[in-house]
């Protein structure tokens, strides 16, 4: 950015006239000429103009350059998850009164965007990508593809909370990446996450393993834990690993999350963990990690819904709580589900006919809204545990057309990404 344009800045601050800054000094039209960057004018003369706006002009020149080294510690420490440093710099440079003058305007309005998935603040981070689309059309190629990844990164934190699946658009998005141009590996992590909520382990896996040699690198011992549990989630623990090894993989992690005071990591293990117990009808054992996660979640976040969600229906098919006591849970997870995500609650009114037992509306409630919701936002992950009930019901009642049919929707999304 040019001095004659920090000059404009303060005198339209101070609200001065061309005419009136230029008295004694220079004209309005060199006034004019230097502010638009037509002309230059001698040091003695800036100095002088910079006096008279009462402005330290060598302080003004400094701080445009820091913008630079402050916009790449902000990426750093967004990467790194340290909150601190994240909060410090970003004050920084909310400070700095021509970071939207400047050529780092667009990375300053991208990063902005990130910090707010950072913060889970998903309404703002969609606006930030929408303003830059409209008024940054021509971006730098490193730009370009921090576009990209924040664009893949909002599609996959607003993983089932809106009517369409994004993990395929995000997929689609972060395989755009040019490296060569970006060198941040750190996007590897976030292409094994989509790839996961698509339901393509191998992919998922062999992008979780090169986040983690990237994560490794750079010492960055938390996002470290993240791909390692990315790639636990991976297996499949009737098949590919001892169960009991696989458990005490994660309670490693758990441990390690506490030495680290890795507080976000250490829920989605203990999530993570309850869900691979439930799976092996372990509902006891599951329901205690699931309480502990959703415990330790902000009420207010979609990742609440989702846990408190896992923890009543494992208590219901381990009848580990009265119906009464699972009917009140159910009512809570409504109420949440009717504001933030029609996913859950839909899935929340399936567990309720469930819980009373009235299993003829449960199957045609299944049948004829949650699996063709799951078929239409291409949920893969939640149609490969409901469309197999779905087709076990059929089967048993001898409608193997319909059976035929769950099976195929099955392998037409699965077959997609894999």
């Amino acid at each position: 950015m040019l001095v004659g344009e920090i000059i404009k800045y303060y005198r339209e601050k101070k609200g001065i006239s061309q005419s009136k800054l230029g008295e004694g000094i220079c004209g309005k039209a060199y006034i004019s000429r230097f502010e638009s960057g037509k002309v230059t004018l001698s040091p003695e003369i800036i100095y002088k103009l910079a006096n008279k706006l009462e402005i330290d002009i060598n302080k003004e020149i400094e701080s445009l350059y820091l913008i630079e080294k402050h916009l790449n510690d902000w990426n750093q420490a967004i990467i790194m998850q340290r909150t601190a440093q994240i909060e410090g710099i970003k004050l920084e440079l909310e400070k700095n009164p021509f970071i939207m003058a400047s050529k780092h305007a667009a990375n300053y309005t991208l990063l902005t965007g990130r910090y707010y998935l950072h913060k889970n603040m998903f309404k703002e981070a969609k606006s930030i990508i929408e303003n830059v689309e409209k008024e940054f059309p021509t971006l730098s190629n490193y730009e370009k593809n921090l576009l990209l990844h924040i664009k893949g990164m909002y599609c996959i934190s607003t993983f089932r909370t809106i009517e369409c699946e994004e993990c395929q658009i995000a997929v689609n998005l972060l395989k755009q990446i040019n490296l060569a141009e970006y060198n941040n590996e750190e996007y590897y992590f976030h292409l094994a996450l989509a790839y996961h909520y698509a339901n393509a382990k191998v992919s998922a896996f062999n992008y979780a393993e090169k986040a983690l040699q990237f994560f490794n690198k750079t010492y960055n011992h938390v996002n470290a834990m993240n791909a390692q549990i990315l790639m636990l989630m991976q297996f499949d623990s009737e098949r590919d690993i001892d169960f009991l090894e696989l458990v005490e993989n994660y309670k490693n992690l758990i441990h390690n999350c506490m030495i680290l005071g890795a507080q976000e990591s250490k829920i989605n293990i203990l999530y993570n963990l309850g869900e691979e117990l439930y799976k092996k009808g372990k509902y006891d054992q599951a329901v205690s990690y699931f309480e502990e996660a959703f415990l330790l979640t902000d009420k207010s976040s979609i990742k609440y819904l989702r846990r408190l969600y896992h923890f009543t229906e494992a208590c219901l098919d381990g009848k580990l709580l009265k119906k009464e006591n699972i009917l009140e849970k159910i009512d809570a997870g409504l109420k949440l589900a009717k504001k933030q995500c029609p996913i859950y609650l839909n899935l929340y009114k399936l567990l309720a006919l469930k819980c009373k037992k009235n299993l003829s509306q449960y199957y045609q409630f299944l049948a004829d809204v949650v699996v063709p919701q799951f078929i239409a936002t291409n949920n893969t992950s939640f149609f490969k545990q409901y469309g197999k009930t779905l087709y076990n019901y059929y089967v048993e009642k001898e409608e193997y057309e319909k059976a035929i049919e769950v099976d195929q929707h099955f392998k037409l999304m699965t077959q997609v990404l894999n």
